[in-house]
């Protein structure tokens, strides 16, 4: 049986937890299979675990490991990220311009499911930055003060999505067709009513609002952890999402769940917890990095030059 090293990648963190020892895509698969209590742990007690050096070249080999750690990968329908299908159930990574740093967030937080984990692959690392940040959510809760705390957690966050027609005039951002993989009005409108959603069509597109949690309790330990977008969402925040909304069409924004404003201040406070729980490492070619989406929040770092990394979510 492969022996592998394990260790954390940052010193006083456990987050990512690296394992390592291998050479090729097949010692890894192999391990997977016969350690999935000890890689479960693993990832529950650190949010994220780092495979390294096991000569991951392609997208199958990446698919074939997501796979064997969970066999059922989703599909990114409802996703408003740009993103490119690569395999089935593989997509590129969000596709904002090289320039845009997408923060900190829990995946898809804001829809109508979510994926309990995510499997990023770097086959290509950028000549410069480009980094894929994490932080412990648990962690980014407990920096927050308890005011805050009690706000996100009584009332949760309603989010307001704009999707534009597919056939109006070119421009960035998504469309409904591209967001819910159909062309049909009526499988759309089937999907947004069975998650809750409330909606309609307007000259833009499709105006969506959904009510979500603004922290949630991990379904395996219990944990309390911070599990929302908010600040991304926000109208007066300068989230990534601003790019791709055209002067004089409508923003995405992120109201309390009751529908009231939220402070600027709470948002400043979520981002100051952020950026003091920001971890950053240097991704090498062949890195697979594994996420549970409920203790770990990731993003994206301004990068120069080619850069590509595959998503799959589970």
């Amino acid at each position: 049986m492969q022996i592998m090293d394990t260790y954390p990648l940052i010193p006083e963190s456990r987050l990512p937890f690296v394992v390592t020892g291998g050479s090729r895509p097949s010692d890894l698969r192999g391990w997977l299979a016969t350690n999935k209590e000890q890689m479960d742990n693993f990832l529950l007690k650190a949010g994220g675990v780092l495979f390294r050096g096991f000569g991951i070249q392609n997208v199958s080999d990446f698919r074939n490991i997501a796979v064997t750690i969970q066999p059922e990968l989703a599909s990114y329908v409802g996703g408003d990220s740009p993103r490119n299908r690569v395999a089935d159930k593989v997509y590129t990574s969000t596709e904002f311009p090289p320039h845009v740093e997408i923060g900190l967030h829990n995946e898809m937080s804001y829809a109508t499911w979510w994926p309990s984990k995510i499997f990023f692959y770097c086959q290509t690392p950028a000549m410069k930055g480009g980094e894929t940040q994490i932080a412990d959510a648990r962690q980014v809760l407990a920096l927050l003060d308890s005011p805050v705390r009690q706000r996100f957690a009584e009332k949760g966050v309603l989010y307001e999505q704009h999707l534009r027609h597919a056939e109006g005039p070119a421009r960035p951002g998504k469309s409904w067709q591209e967001t819910f993989e159909t062309e049909e009005r009526v499988a759309v409108e089937n999907i947004v009513r069975d998650g809750g959603m409330d909606w309609e069509w307007t000259a833009h597109g499709l105006r969506t609002t959904i009510r979500r949690p603004g922290i949630v309790n991990h379904p395996d330990t219990g944990e309390q952890v911070w599990f929302n977008q908010a600040n991304l969402w926000h109208a007066d925040m300068g989230g990534a999402k601003k790019w791709d909304a055209p002067a004089g069409e409508p923003h995405h924004h992120a109201y309390y769940g009751d529908g009231s404003d939220i402070p600027v201040t709470d948002l400043e406070a979520v981002e100051t917890a952020y950026k003091k729980s920001e971890l950053m490492f240097s991704w090498e070619a062949g890195d697979v990095l594994v996420l549970d989406n409920y203790l770990a929040v990731h993003g994206r770092k301004p990068f120069e030059g080619p850069r590509a990394v595959f998503v799959a979510l589970a």
